[in-house]
């Protein structure tokens, strides 16, 4: 967990207490509406590629067929998710439906980052420069494997 003496993320029962400064909240928050853009732009830019996965890669017409009929129910569940941690961002208890949403925005936005980062692997260990021009993108894509963690490992909490 980075060194975190206590999780972010807490299994209460039936809810999920949240342990984040208002710094924190407010990066979720910034995070949320750039992946919000990311999301109007068209599904075939290169940023978003992960974000609407290929079940038919060797097949064309069969590949046009399955976007055509999934991608606008990702595009919505994903900005469901948002709209959903935008309420929520600034809780200190979730519910469980709070929390899968959660972890579905998170997901999204790391998938995002490793995209830009050329991340095919998610074991692929990245070594953080702060003078490399994507020291950003790589403390983010650290940032959020570590609260997807927390939100998986809550939720598996008994």
């Amino acid at each position: 967990m980075f060194g975190r003496e206590r999780p972010r993320i807490e299994r209460r029962q039936n809810r999920f207490l949240v342990r984040m400064d208002a710094q924190e909240r407010d990066l979720i928050r910034q995070l949320l509406g750039e992946l919000r853009e990311l999301l109007a732009i068209s599904p075939e830019d290169p940023r978003v590629r992960r974000l609407y996965p290929s079940a038919y890669a060797d097949d064309a017409e069969l590949e046009d067929e399955y976007r055509s009929l999934t991608r606008d129910e990702l595009q919505s569940g994903r900005l469901a998710s948002i709209d959903a941690v935008e309420e929520s961002v600034d809780a200190e208890l979730l519910d469980i439906e709070q929390l899968g949403a959660w972890m579905q925005a998170v997901n999204s936005l790391r998938l995002v980052l490793g995209t830009m980062l050329d991340i095919t692997d998610d074991d692929h260990e990245l070594a953080f420069d702060p003078n490399d021009p994507n020291a950003r993108t790589v403390a983010l894509y650290g940032y959020l494997g570590g609260l997807l963690d927390e939100i998986v490992d809550a939720q598996l909490a008994d």
